[in-house]
Parts: C-alpha cells; sequence; structure tokens
C-alpha cells in the first residue's frame, strides 16, 4: 500500500485517487481487524444444522468445505462417509441441503515445516474458527433459493459434460466453462505450471472478457439496440460469476466490466485506474478475509501492472508483440508473489504464453462454448465435432508435455526472506517508475539486482545442514553441504495404502513425497538432488519416491542391493532413465569437499529385510552422523563389529526402526553415546513407536532425544566447530 501511494503521487493522479487508496488501506487493515474469526472452539461436541458454502469437496468418502453452524460459527467440516449410497444422495442433493448433524471440535494438524500446508493459518485467513469433524447426519432440510438454484444448474453443466464430452476433454472443458478444475491430473497439473499457462484453465478476466464479448456480439446480431444490451449484460454477468464458482479474479473482472458498461450507459467518464481501486474496496468490504486468496493477489496484480502499462501496449505495433509484452508485465509484476506463494517461477512461460495465450482466446475457449451448446441442443452433430476435436486436441497435449519436458524451465530460488522480498517489489516499482519516462534495456538492471541475491544466497551459507523431516509414521532426511555443493536425500517418507470400497477411491490422494518432501525441497531453493538414497523399499520409507523424482531433477539413486525385484522399486524404474541406479553395500564411499560419506550395511546381495537396511556414516571433521534406516539389533551388533573404531562419541544418530523395540539395543548406544538422537514417527502411530522400553534404554543411560512426533521438523546445523539445532514446533 505504501508503494502503491508513492505510485499515484509519481503519475499525479487526480485527488479522487487518493482517496479511493485512502478507503483501500482502511478496509484492508482495519475492517479486517475488525471481523477477526471467533475464538476456536477446539474442543467440544456439537450437535445442531450445518450448511455448507459455496462448493464442499465430495472426493471418495470424503466431504469437506467450510461451512456455518446454526449460531453463524465459520467451520471447517469434514465427514467420512460411511456407504456408497449415502455419497450418490449426498452427491446429487449437496447444494439444496441443511445438514443435522452431530460432531467434535478438533485441533488442526500442526504443518510438517514451514513451507507445508497450515491448515490454522488456512482457517484464519479463510475466516473461520474451527475445526468440525462430523460424525453423524440425523436429518437434512432443503433449501430453496435463488443461490441455490443457480448452484444447482452449475452441477447439472458439470454432470452434463462429463456424460457427453469425451473423457480427454472433459477436464479441459470443465475447467474453461464453469472452473472446476476437479479432473485435471497431476500430470496435467504438472505440464502447465512448468510451462506457466495454469492461468489459461481458471476463469479469469480472460474469459470473462471473451464471454461477455460473444454475448455482446450475438445481442447486437439480434438487432439488440446498444442501450438495452448494454443493462442485459450489466445483468447477466453477475449470475455468470455465480454460475462459474465465484472466484475472486472472476469478481474482479465482472466488477471491472459492469462498472465500464454502467459508465458508458450513463455517459460517464471514470478512469479505468478508479474503476480497478473501486472493485478492490467493494471486494474487501464485503469480505475480507479475500485479501489473502491468492487468486485474488494475482489478479488484482497483474491488472495493475497492465493498466499503468498501457503506454508501451498502444505502441505495439501487432497483436503478437502486444501479447508478449502483456506476458511480460504481469510475470514481471507477479514475480515477487509468486515466489512467496509457489517458490518458483516458469522462465518458459514469457515465450510460450504468447502462443498459447491467443490460441486459448481465439480458438478453444469458443469450441468448447459451441462444443457444449451442440452436445445439448444437437447430439448427433456433437458427435461429429469431438470425433474431429478431439485428435486436434490430443496433438496439442502431446505438443505441451513436449515442451514441458524441456529441463531449466522453472526458476527455483526458494521463498524469499521478508527482507529480500521487500527488495524484489521495491526493484518493480523502482523499474516502473524509471520506464514511465523513458524504456531503456539498462533499466533491466534493477530486476535483475534481487534475482541475482535469491540465486546466489544458497550458496553462501557454509554450514553444513541435516533436516528430518517430519513425514508422519516414516522416514526422510535432507543434507545440504555447505555451499550448497550438493544435495542428498535419505528416504522420501510415505504411506501404506490399504484395499477399500470402490466409493472410497479419491481422486486426490495425500502424498507425502509431493505434499511434505518437495515443498520443502523447493521452498530452501533446492531444485536438483545429487544423490536420493533409498535406505530399504518399505513404504515408510520409498512410496514417496516416484513423486520426488518427478518434480525434483535427480542424478543418482542408491537403493539396498537385492531389492530390483521388489514391488516398491518398480514404481522407481520409469525414472531411471533420468537418474542412474546404483546397489551400494558396505565399504562404499565418497567424499563431496570436507564431507565424507560410508556405507556400513548391508554386507550382502541378499535382501531380506530391515537388517539389510542401507546404513550411512557422514562426518566433517569431529562432527558425525549416523543413518540407520530401520536397522535392528542383529543389524547393529554387525555395524559395531566391522565398523566400531568408527563411531566413538557421534554427534547425531537417527534412530533405527523409528524406536521400535527390536532396534536400539543397549551395547549400540552406549557405543555410539550420540549427543541428540531423532526419533522419526508419526503422531499417535498404531505401532506405538517410539516403544516405552526403548525410551527408557535412551533415559537411562541420560542420551538426549528428540521426536518429530513431538517437536516436528527437526534442522541440525554444524558451523565453525558448533551444533545448532532448531525444530519447527
Amino acid at each position: 500500500m505504501v508503494l502503491l501511494f508513492i505510485w499515484i503521487a509519481w503519475k499525479r493522479e487526480q485527488p479522487a485517487t487518493h482517496l479511493l487508496i485512502g478507503i483501500c488501506c482502511i478496509a484492508v487493515f482495519l475492517l479486517q481487524e475488525a471481523r477477526e474469526p471467533a475464538p476456536h472452539p477446539m474442543e467440544g461436541t456439537y450437535s445442531g444444522t450445518l450448511e455448507f458454502l459455496a462448493s464442499p469437496k465430495l472426493d471418495g468418502d470424503r466431504l469437506r468445505g467450510f461451512a456455518m453452524t446454526e449460531d453463524g460459527l465459520k467451520v471447517y467440516a469434514n465427514y467420512k462417509i460411511p456407504r456408497a449410497e449415502e455419497k450418490d444422495w449426498l452427491d446429487a442433493n449437496l447444494s439444496a441441503t441443511r445438514f443435522i448433524v452431530n460432531g467434535a471440535f478438533e485441533w488442526p494438524t500442526p504443518p510438517a515445516h514451514r513451507y507445508a500446508f497450515d491448515m490454522s493459518d488456512y482457517l484464519k485467513k479463510n475466516g473461520a474458527s474451527a475445526m468440525l469433524s462430523v460424525s453423524r447426519i440425523n436429518s437434512v432440510e432443503r433449501i430453496d433459493s435463488f443461490m441455490i438454484k443457480l448452484a444447482a444448474q452449475r452441477e447439472r453443466i458439470s454432470a452434463h459434460i462429463r456424460h457427453t464430452f469425451p473423457e480427454s476433454l472433459a477436464a479441459e472443458a470443465e475447467a474453461l466453462l464453469i472452473g472446476e478444475r476437479e479432473l485435471m491430473t497431476l500430470e496435467q497439473q504438472r505440464t502447465y505450471q512448468t510451462l506457466g499457462i495454469t492461468h489459461l484453465f481458471a476463469i479469469s478476466g480472460l474469459h470473462v472478457g471473451i464471454t461477455a464479448g460473444l454475448v455482446y456480439f450475438l445481442l447486437i446480431r439480434l438487432r439488440v439496440r446498444k442501450e438495452p444490451a448494454l443493462v442485459v449484460m450489466i445483468i447477466l454477468l453477475p449470475l455468470y460469476a455465480i454460475l462459474v464458482g465465484g472466484a475472486p479474479s472472476v469478481w474482479r473482472a465482472v466488477g471491472m466490466a459492469v462498472a465500464v458498461f454502467s459508465c458508458r450507459l450513463i455517459k460517464v467518464r471514470i478512469p479505468v485506474s478508479q474503476i480497478l481501486l473501486i472493485c478492490f474496496i467493494v471486494a474487501i468490504l464485503w469480505n475480507p478475509y479475500t485479501i489473502h486468496n491468492i487468486g485474488f493477489q494475482l489478479s488484482y496484480g497483474a491488472t495493475f501492472g497492465i493498466i499503468y502499462s498501457m503506454k508501451f501496449l498502444a505502441a505495439s505495433d501487432s497483436n503478437l508483440k502486444t501479447g508478449f509484452y502483456i506476458t511480460f508485465i504481469s510475470q514481471m509484476t507477479l514475480y515477487p508473489l509468486l515466489l512467496l506463494h509457489f517458490y518458483e517461477i516458469s522462465l518458459s512461460a514469457f515465450l510460450v504464453n504468447s502462443l498459447f495465450v491467443p490460441l486459448y482466446t481465439i480458438v478453444i475457449l469458443p469450441v468448447n462454448f459451441i462444443l457444449l451448446a451442440l452436445s445439448a441442443g444437437a447430439p448427433a452433430v456433437s458427435g461429429w465435432a469431438f470425433a474431429l476435436y478431439e485428435p486436434l486436441r490430443a496433438l496439442l497435449e502431446k505438443f505441451m508435455e513436449w515442451l514441458a519436458s524441456w529441463p531449466y524451465q522453472l526458476w527455483n530460488p526458494g521463498k524469499p526472506e521478508l527482507w529480500l522480498a521487500t527488495l524484489m517489489f521495491a526493484s518493480v516499482f523502482l523499474f516502473y517508475c524509471l520506464a514511465e519516462k523513458r524504456l531503456h534495456p539498462r533499466y533491466m538492471v534493477i530486476i535483475l539486482i534481487p534475482v541475482l541475491f535469491a540465486s546466489l544466497l544458497p550458496y553462501a551459507d557454509n554450514a553444513l545442514k541435516v533436516t528430518f523431516l517430519d513425514v508422519g509414521q516414516g522416514d526422510s532426511a535432507i543434507i545440504e553441504l555447505p555451499n550448497r555443493k550438493a544435495v542428498y536425500v535419505i528416504d522420501t517418507g510415505g504411506v501404506l495404502r490399504f484395499e477399500g470400497e470402490i466409493f472410497q477411491e479419491r481422486r486426490q490422494v495425500y502424498e507425502v513425497g509431493r505434499q511434505v518432501v518437495v515443498p520443502y525441497l523447493k521452498g530452501n531453493g533446492i531444485s536438483g538432488i545429487e544423490t536420493l538414497i533409498l535406505s530399504h523399499p518399505d513404504a515408510d520409507h520409498a512410496e514417496g519416491a516416484e513423486e520426488v523424482l518427478e518434480l525434483i531433477r535427480t542424478k543418482e539413486i542408491h537403493a539396498t542391493p537385492g531389492t530390483l525385484e521388489n514391488e516398491a522399486m518398480k514404481d522407481i524404474i520409469p525414472h531411471t532413465s533420468r537418474a542412474e541406479l546404483h546397489f551400494p553395500g558396505a565399504g562404499s564411499s565418497w567424499s563431496k569437499g570436507d564431507v565424507d560419506f560410508l556405507y556400513l550395511s548391508p554386507t550382502d546381495w541378499e535382501y531380506e529385510g530391515n537388517d539389510d537396511s542401507l546404513v550411512l556414516l557422514m562426518q566433517q571433521d569431529d562432527f558425525s552422523i549416523v543413518f540407520t534406516g530401520d536397522l535392528e539389533q542383529e543389524g547393529e551388533r554387525g555395524i559395531l563389529t566391522e565398523y566400531g573404531h568408527l563411531l566413538d562419541d557421534v554427534a547425531v544418530l537417527k534412530v533405527g526402526h523409528h524406536g521400535s523395540k527390536t532396534s536400539s539395543g543397549q551395547s549400540f548406544l552406549e557405543a555410539l553415546s550420540p549427543a541428540i538422537s531423532v526419533f522419526s514417527t508419526g503422531i499417535d502411530n498404531r505401532y506405538n513407536h517410539p516403544s516405552p522400553e526403548v525410551v527408557e534404554r535412551f533415559q537411562a543411560l541420560s542420551l538426549p532425544t528428540l521426536n518429530t512426533a513431538d517437536n516436528g521438523t527437526i534442522e541440525i546445523k554444524y558451523k565453525d566447530g558448533q551444533m545448532y539445532v532448531e525444530t519447527s514446533r
């Protein structure tokens, strides 16, 4: 807001604009504080009505979403559906029903680390006061209102698309026509993110503009006079915003379009910059929490940049150049915000959007409108249309995948610290100020200075860092060598999955690799791994490896000898075309800089279980860490016999097998006498790890311990002969 004030003063805008900016500040800083959510009733039961807001997510046997209780409390409700018949009924009646439920308030799960999803923060930024776990739906009440009818119409359109469109086209049609991206596969999402074209599949200003243009064109062609046509547009556009889900970017575009049409109707001229500010004020007054919405921030930020760059755009002599300029302006204006939220930016977006924005604007979006109309009004004709369009769209999809397969398209400096983010925003602002007088290529240096800071800072840290991630009941550790000479990942965590009924299958399953390990790596600006070490192929150690290998460049994979035919390894084998697969054993070693690595186990090539885990000793000067995988007491005795002379007084021990009673024998602990021992366990895990008798053994020997279940992610730094420990909770 300070930068905005300075910019308006620099532009010598009208006093009315200064007043609007002032109102914006009041709305953001005062109104939001006044509407803080009520204190969280995190304990106790609830019996009463529950009405879901917007469109709750129904995936597998889970129903989730924000809802209102009968006393006006906004909560995030979660219901596990017990039967397939109940799921079918909910799917058909969800938007028109108020539930009478029993449930209990519960505490949000703390985030795994500072870059992971934070449920408490998510609740606060959406104005919710608690999480409610619904145990039973007792009865229902039907709701009949205009808004409910619009929501039901949206669901009917969604069902129509899924029923009539070919499977390969349905996901895109839902995204483009009603703003629903539920059907998009993870592979498609990754492709679009790499190319920087995800915004094309969200209802935004582009879609609203095209839709408004098509409707206005049809009205004029039907010989409707301009004034009545404008009135129709002013009425229809808000209904369209509700119909497609009412995302903040949609309301921004609809609000500006309605304001422009209204000004034309009453013949009043208002600068488009003031219209943008008015829409901003109305949005904040209506819902102060919307300012935390990523789509809201990106939509208003990009529009602000484009509006104040009209001078550059007007000088363009071709549509291709204009498209490139718009993409460049949007990306450059928003890049600090993108890094704060996503930790990386697509470098190819600058060029790729110049191709795909016109393609989606002129061809793909109108074609989807036509296909929807044909499938509803002329099914026989739509069959021919689908037969013609589907193979062409498949070719485009393959072209996208080919483009996305090119390496080094993503710039991943990580999440910037507050001072660096401020420097980034200030550099963008200063660039605009100077370019407003005279655009010169050398001004790009202003933008590049914080970019270089962000890229080079990790390489200036000469500390050895080892992080034990909180992956629940599993193992995952990340080693960062001094000055980022190399990064090693030991295990990736994972979830042991059990077969269930068909109705319980989810489209979006929880994946530790994708949702815990990769965000930590990318948040720290790590886009490449030297070696991924899988101590052994149990699910809680290796199930997340596939996602890590898909999303992070990896040079080598070290796996336990004798596990090539293991079921867990079959998901990893397809990735060996990009990462070399090795099976090291006891005695294998390497060095990187002044850090030495040595495998202490296994001693043979036949994998028989936990005692054949890859056990790694890492050492720098007098600082050493032993990573034991799921090693048990028999394996511990073998290591002491062969390598006991290297294991005196280790600094850190990753406790074997999560603290199981079959591991961490007395003689092993006495020999190592670790300064800190780390248990990697899940909260309230079914195995009761760590075992009480193992914990007592550590206590009897006065060996300090930390547990990821209690302490969250544990970061250990070794610098200048000193060890520093930090936990996430």
